[in-house]
């Protein structure tokens, strides 16, 4: 721009009569400015490169010597991109670090470093309130008032009764229970199942609060659950998936993880070493399948192919769909052949071939 040229005479003039002033001649004033004229046109890589240079050395230290505290920060700068939380959760496993999910008792909004109380125990990182989804953050910086005022929560019902907040409801306490913050009180099935009976509680024990009549009488100190059915380590994990983004207790492919570490191919290998045309073979779970309808009529198919590490998009032409639609459903552990698309600098897979995968 023209600003530039006008900025820079301004501060030549400046200089050189500064220098001569100080005792300089003139010829080595007008030197030393033409040194720095031409420093300028490239000096500002080396200040990058330095500044980078020490950025890189600073994180490297702290990932070194305080490696929870640091992958702590990395999940809450990386909060709502799944694919980095991720990557990240992958390496803190890596450094001996565990990963759990929120807990009524332990966590605050964001993530949450817990080191270890004992010698020979793990370091711990805890998902926090902010990461579940439908769950409101004044709720969650009540919920942590209240306990960090008069103490942990001992009981479901001790916590039903102090937590007063107005937008406390059904859908804030379902995604409480799906996340885990509630399973050292009940297993989430059953607390699903008992969810009215749960809120019934909590809005009666408000009412006894404001010395109002109660449906559950003047001593609302235990809450009676009806039977309900525990839920599977699978279909927690589909929760956990739902409500904070991730699988956290586990992951629905673990029963296959020794087939994957024979197989050299990822689905972060394709990003970052595959090119247009390559054929490559993976493994996954098939995710937010999408069937749609050509001009044609025929059947053609989307879906998310999603293995330890990361996610990417397989398309499903029509002639392919008809030969594997049998396969293809939501949360089917598959494996697959196809062939590498590049477009606008994104990688998909087109389908050529699958199967279910086995535990064999």
């Amino acid at each position: 721009g023209k600003k530039i040229p006008k900025m820079m005479a301004e501060q030549k003039e400046k200089l050189i009569n500064g220098c001569i002033e100080h005792g300089m001649k003139k010829e080595i004033a007008e030197e030393l400015w033409h040194q720095i004229e031409t420093f300028a046109a490239y000096g500002f890589n080396k200040a990058h490169a330095a500044s980078y240079g020490r950025i890189s050395y600073e994180t490297a230290y702290m990932k070194a010597n305080y490696p929870l505290e640091y992958m702590t920060a990395m999940l809450t700068a990386e909060s709502g991109d799944t694919d980095k939380i991720s990557e990240i959760i992958r390496e803190a496993k890596v450094l001996g670090i565990e990963i759990l999910p929120p807990d009524i008792n332990e966590c605050y909004g964001g993530f949450t470093a817990i080191p270890a109380e004992e010698e020979g125990k793990k370091n711990a990182i805890r998902f926090g309130f902010y990461t579940i989804k439908n769950f409101g953050e004044a709720i969650a910086d009540a919920i942590i008032q209240e306990r960090e005022e008069n103490g942990r929560f001992r009981s479901l019902e001790d916590f039903l009764k102090r937590i007063r907040h107005r937008n406390f409801n059904k859908k804030s306490l379902e995604a409480l229970i799906m996340s885990g913050a509630l399973d050292m009180f009940e297993d989430r099935g059953i607390l699903l199942d008992n969810i009215e009976e749960l809120v019934a509680y909590n809005k009666a024990s408000q009412s006894l609060s404001n010395n109002q009549d109660s449906l559950f009488g003047e001593e609302a100190s235990h809450i009676r659950l009806q039977r309900g059915k525990k839920l599977s380590l699978s279909e927690k994990l589909k929760m956990e998936r739902e409500i904070l983004g991730i699988y956290v207790s586990g992951h629905p492919l673990e029963p296959y993880r020794k087939r994957f570490e024979l197989n050299k191919e990822s689905i972060r290998s394709v990003r970052e070493e595959r090119g247009e045309g390559d054929t490559v073979i993976l493994g996954g779970l098939i995710e937010h399948l999408k069937i749609i309808h050509t001009k044609n009529g025929e059947k053609m198919a989307f879906f998310q192919l999603r293995d330890f590490d990361g996610a990417i998009e397989v398309v499903v032409f029509p002639r392919t769909y008809k030969e594997y639609q049998h396969i293809l459903e939501e949360d089917a552990p598959v494996a697959l052949k196809a062939k590498v698309s590049t477009r606008d600098g994104e990688k998909s897979l087109v389908l050529q071939g699958i199967k279910l995968l086995t535990k064999e």
